[in-house]
């Protein structure tokens, strides 16, 4: 295949991807079909399954997308936090709930159509999923070791925090009172008081 022809293919995969995300996040894993993907997408149900064997495969591959993505965010925004963890994890959580904010679709689709997956996809999935949730129980456990954080039960506390920022694409509106930044901020400091931070 030449350059030319490689780049064409790759923009009708991606044409691809994002009709499947629409579709997934407008109707449901269910009540899409890869023929109205090919329509959104501008071809057709043939040329989508060039791409893509199954809905199935298109799911995980938006997923799997996400989930790095996401997981990229938030570590290249602890690269930058110090080594204050209080911080970190303010930092870590703002990231996090940045991103909610700012791929509604993603993070809605994420949260809903990964239980429609089997066995087998959903492990293809979950990888970067399980690594973010161990890098905030990783972050939480540091502040409870520096004697920054009070709290009993960490991993509870992760999956609060987490959930509380899975809410995120179901209020947030860019055109809103707040920004995707204000939100992001404000929920680390949520999260702060959910870890029982003491800064004395």
């Amino acid at each position: 295949m030449n350059t030319r022809s490689s780049k064409e293919s790759q923009t009708v995969r991606d044409r691809i991807v994002d009709a499947a995300l629409d579709e997934f996040y407008g109707s449901g894993f269910h009540g899409a079909t890869m023929r109205t993907i090919g329509n959104r997408a501008g071809c057709s149900a043939a040329n989508v399954y060039n791409h893509f064997e199954s809905k199935s495969e298109l799911l995980v591959e938006i997923l799997r997308s996400a989930s790095d993505a996401q997981f990229t965010a938030t570590r290249n925004a602890l690269r930058k936090a110090g080594d204050d963890p209080a911080r970190r994890w303010e930092v870590a959580v703002a990231a996090h709930a940045l991103f909610a904010a700012r791929m509604p679709r993603e993070c809605l689709v994420a949260n809903t159509e990964l239980r429609y997956l089997d066995d087998v996809d959903r492990k293809r999935v979950v990888g970067s999923r399980d690594a973010q949730e161990q890098l905030f129980v990783e972050l939480a456990q540091a502040g409870v070791g520096k004697g920054v954080f009070v709290i009993p039960r960490v991993h509870e506390a992760v999956t609060a925090v987490l959930t509380m920022c899975s809410g995120i694409p179901l209020w947030f509106r860019p055109d809103g009172p707040l920004t995707a930044q204000e939100v992001a901020e404000d929920y680390g400091r949520f999260a702060l008081n959910l870890v029982g931070y003491r800064s004395d």
